[in-house]
């Protein structure tokens, strides 16, 4: 834990941000930050609140707000990210939640810095995940770590043990199949309708492909979803239409950027490929340069 306090303590000093208190504490006097080019259009995801006792909620909520502004590094430096969290944050929480979820959003960037700058790879996926967990808790504490990732690590786990069962060569095809169906049972029953939602969805998919075919706009796509899976479902999916046109609207930021790169006079391929590298940790984290590589393969 101290080396990531140490490292939190020279983001905040190299940045000149203020502490948590003194952030909070200027509130009033901070005008409201235009959106990023890449959010322009996009509803802002996530949302902060509180606990019955007025402490923070710490919870995947809390995070996607983090996350959506995060989105927009690389068109904002990392101080004005903070602003438009703090600004986020101030139209939610006041008092010692606002500090809270300040200093926890300090101690966020850290950890994602740190996996940045972390080889994860080598070994199993399991070993994998055990180093990114054990970074997670040099800056956040175990509670915070189930609030923030609570379900992607169940679901990150049922994988891991999918995956065993999948190579298992000693099971026969019915033992293979009963395993699988017992492990997808032990799912929490929201993340068992989320992996059921494909299969429901390919009608869905179907039907809005002969829409926009038609001419369709997005009022009849929502009318149409609501009235194929439920209006919560067709929110949940004009969400994901938004979050996407805002990954590829980064996708091209970085491809016009790299191509730049590309064409720099002088550059050998060795300085050419670290630039490159370079380029993709600012604007990605680790699991988005994963996601990365299937619109961009790594030059």
């Amino acid at each position: 834990m101290a080396w990531g306090c140490a490292l939190l303590l020279g983001v905040l000093a190299w940045l000149g941000w203020p502490a948590a208190d003194d952030a909070a504490a200027q509130a009033g006097g901070t005008a409201p930050l235009a959106a990023a080019p890449s959010q322009r259009g996009t509803q802002a995801d996530g949302r902060a609140g509180v606990e019955a006792g007025g402490a923070l909620r710490v919870d995947a909520e809390l995070r996607r707000l983090f996350d959506y502004q995060l989105a927009a590094l690389g068109e904002r430096d990392l101080s004005a990210v903070r602003k438009a969290v703090q600004q986020a944050l101030q139209s939610q929480l006041s008092g010692a939640a606002l500090r809270q979820a300040l200093e926890l959003f300090d101690r966020y960037v850290a950890y994602r810095r740190a996996l940045s700058e972390t080889k994860l790879a080598g070994g199993s996926a399991a070993e994998g995940l055990q180093r990114m967990r054990a970074l997670r808790l040099q800056f956040l504490s175990a509670q915070e770590v189930t609030g923030l990732f609570g379900s992607e690590d169940v679901y990150d786990d049922f994988t891991v043990k999918r995956l065993r069962i999948m190579a298992d060569a000693g099971l026969s095809a019915a033992q293979r199949a009963a395993q699988l169906k017992a492990l997808e049972a032990g799912l929490p029953a929201e993340l068992r309708a989320a992996r059921q939602e494909p299969i429901k969805h390919l009608a869905l998919a179907e039907a809005e492909e002969a829409l926009k075919k038609q001419g369709g706009g997005e009022q009849e796509l929502y009318a149409l979803r609501a009235g194929m899976v439920g209006q919560a479902a067709a929110d949940r999916l004009s969400q994901l239409d938004r979050e996407q046109a805002q990954w590829q609207s980064r996708v091209d930021a970085y491809r016009r950027d790299a191509q730049r790169v590309q064409a720099t006079p002088g550059l050998d391929a060795a300085r050419r490929d670290q630039a490159l590298a370079d380029l993709r940790a600012r604007r990605f984290n680790a699991r988005e340069q994963l996601r990365l590589e299937a619109f961009i393969p790594p030059q």
